[in-house]
């Protein structure tokens, strides 16, 4: 090429060179793109193409056109073919990015190309809530109600929502008695073996110090058994509480094994009365004149002499031996045991015996425990206890006395110590024949053991409770009263008022309602509702509560542990409500202890808990029966639309963690969905379904070949399903209101907690991310990594992170999930479970496996922006500042344990058009105080069992953080 600027050729600057071929371009794309280059040229390089080839040495035809206005038709011809070309090569580089999986924008192409690898796209996942049912208890009301699957309950929606139906998904046997079972507030009283105190219900029994008590022994009924075991105490120490209004007893020695059969099967009497036997206040005999004592009856002899000692002898008394020996039996029972030196106290017979006085009140009312009359009599030597069956008035008219005494007429004994004898009388007599000696007690009373209230708070998280207050309902379990037949692995409803929250006087506590970047102050002694138990840790060691005002402002409250009080719960306080999966259940008398799978969300007042345990798990979606149409045999490509739409799918072990509710029937023979036909005979009846691109179900039925025909019909085929799914059905708690099925006998219908679990169907960007998934773990799961992308192609699973832990000795996995749009999953919910089992189906079912919900934590960013204002609207820019700020973290842009970086912070604001300089002011987790500068990077917690990983979302208050840098 020659110039006529004499410049070598390699620096000229080629404005003289004239008009070149530009088409066809070169096409080069480096990889990972979000979009390909594909186009041959555009409207100027195709014209000043063909413009150039007009005066190509090449191409003679047209060299003898020389002009090149626009205005002539073969110059405006090209420039039509330049546009058509254009218009050719930009819809040709569209269709070149709708080949590739990460370019491709029309839903149906990237559909299309997963599928092309085996991948079908999620139809995504209903809804599951657990539904507690109410039954009437009026008069004439059926105990039992049967609640059958299927049972549609209707939500009431708010503002903005549409009615939706749930399912109930499986029978249900509703039991009046299981409406509301109270929780437990009291200890049940037991007597245990070396016990030496208990609590008597009462603050006026008038127990005194040296009181004699009674515990015997009782039947399964609670009647005493009158020969025992029993032990006779005294008591040592009373204390009355003047909070609970009952009395503290404490007694002198420990119970002994024999008087406690079991814990609680034991009575106790209290003695009014301390009396002595008849005679016992009978003067000495030998201070009467020999004269006057020989006409008493009951008279010992005159002292031993010589003369007389012969004929005293039988008026000693004699105690037989039985001993062997050569010694005649008959002479030693005429041995002198005891010199007569006192009245010769009469034996006793037929089991009665007299008191030293006339007492009232002695002779039993009834037969009932509370009725009955016990007599002890003790000495130094034997104790033992008569049940009285009859007391009256007589006078023995015996050793020089004279005075009407109580008469007892007993019936039954236990010896309580020493050996008295073996019946009743003999035991009677050895007792009068020590009458000076002997003790008794009469007058009984029985005492009502108390019922402890539960003020004990024992377990790893304990905090300060009010005087006398109830231990809240916390935790993993919950103990009612009855529901002893509740059954294991089934759901239950829990409803109380929450517990209340104090700060202590003088202590330094912040509040931060939610949404908000600003704190309130909190006085001496403000009193808040908790809502989420128990209270996490921040980097400093406060504690963190979710609590709400009584205003109701919800927010975080940051204190210490010594400066807080939880108090009962108020008359106006609102009812809350969860629902629970019930583990394991234990039955102790009256109290059943039900474990749960997770533990409580909230913490209640106990004396406002009720559980509800005539609760069902359900699904969103209602069922609809629909005729499809007639049967062809002549078809080998009969296809039926289903007139509602979306069809429900429930969560399920299974793979994809699906499971379709489509039923069809032919002739009134199931016909069963496959994935597709190839692999079926020609005989197998089974069909196909597949999305419409008006997002409407196609069933396709079997050619004769793969898959079989339907028979020829009229109206012979129909189908059985449910509409419904998404996030459509994540209705609140206590939405579920409205039955639509109402069996006889039923009252009232909620669901305690949230829906939870639902999913949307698959989107383009949802399934270019997923699409590789299944090729990745080919339905086994063997590595680490394979635990992670299985729960990835799960439904219901947005995020996954699999780790190894121990579980005691063993390396098992710890795998994190996140629900779809960022739910916190519970450990019970019907997806966490249904994934663990797909997971030891698919896997190693004795590698252990705990999965867990991650734990969002929001963090506030703290921002000045300098604008410029010459060009730019001050408020438009940081509108664009926050917007790509939430978009970068957002939960779909975030992953598990993921740290935030100041400096990726300072490059998005940077970057948005109009700011000129930025400087980051704070950068740290919400409800924390800044500190200082801010840190380089905001660590994120990974999973430490049993809490699963973090995830660093931006808080909305952030938004007020971040200003015009003036």
């Amino acid at each position: 090429m020659s110039s006529a600027c004499n410049l070598p050729e390699d620096v000229l600057c080629g404005c003289c060179a004239g008009l070149t071929q530009e088409t066809p371009q070169a096409i080069t794309n480096r990889p990972a793109l979000s979009a390909v280059t594909y186009r041959a040229g555009t409207y100027s390089t195709f014209l000043g193409s063909m413009l150039a080839s007009l005066s190509d040495p090449g191409l003679p035809a047209l060299s003898a056109l020389r002009t090149r206005d626009s205005s002539d038709f073969t110059i405006a011809l090209l420039d039509a073919w330049a546009v058509s070309l254009d218009i050719l090569t930009f819809y040709q580089e569209r269709f070149a990015n709708e080949a590739f999986l990460r370019t491709a924008v029309d839903q149906r192409s990237v559909f299309e190309l997963a599928r092309l690898i085996g991948y079908v796209p999620s139809p995504g996942v209903a809804a599951s809530a657990v539904i507690a049912f109410t039954l009437a208890t009026a008069a004439g009301s059926p105990d039992n109600v049967l609640i059958a699957a299927g049972t549609r309950v209707q939500s009431i929606p708010g503002p903005g929502q549409m009615p939706q139906v749930f399912e109930t998904s499986s029978d249900l046997t509703a039991v009046i008695a299981l409406n509301a079972l109270p929780a437990q507030t009291e200890i049940p009283w037991q007597l245990n073996p070396g016990d030496t105190t208990t609590w008597i219900t009462g603050s006026s029994n008038n127990i005194n110090v040296g009181d004699a008590l009674l515990f015997i022994a009782t039947s399964s009924s609670g009647s005493p058994i009158a020969n025992g075991p029993a032990d006779l105490r005294f008591v040592s120490r009373v204390h009355i509480d003047p909070v609970s209004g009952n009395t503290q007893v404490w007694w002198n020695a420990g119970i002994s094994n024999t008087a406690t059969i079991a814990t609680s099967d034991v009575a106790i009497y209290i003695f009014r009365k301390k009396a002595a036997l008849f005679g016992a206040q009978a003067i000495n005999p030998f201070l009467l004149p020999p004269d006057t004592l020989k006409n008493i009856p009951g008279h010992p002899p005159a002292p031993a002499t010589t003369s007389t000692l012969l004929s005293a002898i039988p008026a000693a008394e004699p105690k037989a031996i039985t001993i062997a020996g050569t010694i005649s039996t008959s002479l030693l029972a005429t041995r002198f045991v005891k010199s007569p030196t006192d009245w010769i106290f009469q034996p006793v017979t037929n089991g009665v015996i007299n008191l030293d006085a006339a007492y009232t009140g002695l002779s039993p009312a009834g037969t009932a425990p509370a009725q009955l009359q016990w007599l002890v009599l003790t000495n130094s030597n034997e104790t033992a206890v008569f049940q009285i069956s009859n007391a009256s008035e007589s006078n023995p008219n015996l050793y020089a006395l004279t005075a009407k005494t109580s008469q007892l007429t007993l019936s039954t004994l236990a010896v309580l110590g020493g050996n008295p004898g073996s019946g009743l009388n003999d035991v009677l007599t050895t007792f009068s024949n020590d009458t000076r000696i002997t003790t008794a007690y009469v007058s009984s009373t029985l005492l009502t053991p108390a019922t402890l209230p539960i003020t004990q708070w024992t377990g790893p998280t304990t905090f300060t409770l009010a005087p006398g207050m109830i231990v809240p309902v916390q935790g993993g379990s919950v103990a009612v009263v009855g529901g002893q037949n509740i059954a294991a692995h089934g759901p239950i409803g829990i409803s109380g008022k929450r517990v209340r929250l104090q700060v202590s006087s003088g202590s330094l506590a912040i509040f931060g309602p939610a949404n908000s970047s600003g704190v309130l102050p909190v006085s001496d002694n403000q009193i808040f509702l908790v809502n989420v138990f128990p209270p996490t840790t921040d980097s400093t060691g406060l504690l963190l509560w979710s609590v709400s005002t009584l205003s109701g402002v919800s927010g975080t409250l940051s204190l210490a542990a010594n400066n807080l009080q939880l108090l009962p719960a108020d008359k106006a306080d609102p009812l809350a409500s969860e629902a629970s999966l019930v583990d394991v259940v234990s039955v102790t008398g009256d109290i059943t202890t039900l474990s749960l799978h997770s533990a409580l969300s909230g913490i209640y007042d106990a004396t406002t808990v009720t559980v509800n345990a005539n609760a069902v798990e359900s699904t969103h979606g209602e069922t609809v029966q629909e005729l499809l149409g007639n049967g062809d045999g002549t078809n080998s490509a009969l296809q039926f639309t289903l007139k509602q739409s979306p069809l429900t799918y429930v969560t399920a072990a299974t793979g994809n963690g699906t499971q379709s509710t489509l039923q069809v029937w032919v002739n009134g023979l199931q016909w069963h969905e496959v994935a597709n036909l190839l692999t079926a005979g020609p005989a197998d009846r089974v069909f196909t379904s597949r999305v419409s691109p008006a997002l409407s179900r196609i069933v396709q039925f079997g050619d004769g070949t793969d898959g079989a025909r339907t028979p020829t019909g009229q109206m012979n085929v129909r189908a059985v399903y449910r509409k419904g799914i998404g996030s459509a059905g994540m209705v609140n708690a206590n939405q579920l209101s409205q039955p639509l099925d109402r069996p006889q006998g039923l009252k009232s219908v909620t669901n305690p907690s949230p829906a939870s679990g639902a999913a949307d169907p698959a989107t383009a960007a949802a399934a270019r991310q997923s699409a590789p998934l299944p090729t990745l773990t080919i339905g086994r799961i063997v590595s680490l990594e394979d635990y992670q992308n299985f729960a990835l192609n799960f439904a219901g699973i947005a995020k996954a992170l699999a780790t190894w832990t121990w579980f005691g000795t063993r390396r098992g996995v710890f795998l994190t999930v996140a629900g779809a749009n960022g739910a916190v999953l519970q450990g019970d919910d019907p997806v966490i479970l249904k994934l663990i089992a797909a997971i030891q189906s698919g896997g190693n079912p004795f590698i252990p496996l705990q999965v867990v919900s991650f734990v969002p934590v929001l963090f506030q960013i703290g921002a000045s922006v300098k604008v410029d204002t010459y060009n730019y609207d001050s408020g438009q820019v940081l509108a664009q500042v926050w917007s790509n700020l939430q978009t970068a973290f957002a939960f779909a842009q975030r992953q598990l344990a993921q740290n935030v970086v100041a400096g990726q912070i300072v490059e998005l604001i940077q970057n948005t058009p109009g700011v000129i300089a930025t400087q980051l002011a704070s950068l740290n987790p919400s409800g924390e105080p800044s500190s200082g500068s801010p840190p380089a990077i905001l660590c994120a917690s990974g999973p430490l069992p049993p809490q699963g990983a973090q995830m660093l979302l931006l808080d909305p208050a952030s938004q007020g953080m971040i200003g015009v840098w003036s």
